[in-house]
């Protein structure tokens, strides 16, 4: 759903499965800063561009809560940042990696593909950008920042999404006991293409022939999707 800051004026799109019919939805807009509110439109009333001007009238209630990443002590952070700004239609893509060569090259990497880099500082602050912004692909190192117990909470978060958002998303997970583009191990772990950290210098082509299957895979959902405006 597309909003607009009151305060800029920047259009700001929002994931469709944060938001709860009939009830106030906040954020802090990624350009100014400034704190946002509006009042999602209810079943009945047709979802579209609205400024926060518009429901300033509308009394105050709590932002529904995302879901929480699975067994997770990374609550929601509301003062955190989500990220600076973006224009709108840029294909973005969250790289998850520690700092370090690896990241580097896979961030010129999708560069190269058309993708917009975004680098996450912590789990904390992915999981905050996630929330608040339509990525169309993550990459995610099994053990980033340093997480090594039980499910990752990138993936804890990304998971249980609504599907016609999860689809959007290109997910990636790389590891040390895969075989890269093994699509059953992808499967089980209900991600898009597993990686294997000991292939970092086909990492280029891996993730071509990764995103060209997920693509070929979805085409039609695409198709449909962008006829109708959802993305």
């Amino acid at each position: 759903m597309k909003v607009e800051c009151e305060n800029c004026h920047v259009k700001i799109n929002l994931p469709d499965d944060k938001l709860v019919p009939g009830k106030e939805f906040g954020f802090t807009c990624p350009k100014c800063k400034s704190k946002n509110s509006f009042m999602v439109p209810g079943e009945e009333e047709p979802a579209g561009l609205e400024s926060t001007e518009q429901r300033e009238s509308a009394p105050s209630q709590e932002e529904a809560a995302p879901l929480p990443p699975a067994e997770s002590d990374f609550d929601d952070d509301d003062d955190a940042a989500v990220g600076g700004f973006y224009e709108e239609g840029a294909k973005l893509a969250l790289i998850c990696f520690d700092e370090g060569p690896e990241r580097d090259k896979l961030a010129e990497i999708m560069t190269g593909l058309g993708y917009v880099p975004v680098i996450p500082e912590s789990i904390r602050d992915a999981l905050n950008r996630i929330r608040m912004t339509q990525f169309r692909a993550v990459l995610l190192h099994e053990n980033y920042d340093n997480f090594t117990d039980g499910l990752h909470p990138v993936l804890g978060i990304l998971q249980p999404m609504n599907m016609s958002t999860r689809r959007q998303i290109f997910l990636a997970l790389f590891g040390k006991n895969w075989q890269s583009l093994d699509y059953m191990s992808a499967f089980q772990l209900s991600v898009n293409a597993v990686v294997s950290l000991d292939d970092d210098r086909k990492y280029d082509k891996i993730l071509h022939r990764g995103l060209a299957d997920y693509e070929r895979f979805y085409r039609v959902f695409f198709e449909i999707s962008r006829e109708l405006g959802k993305i």
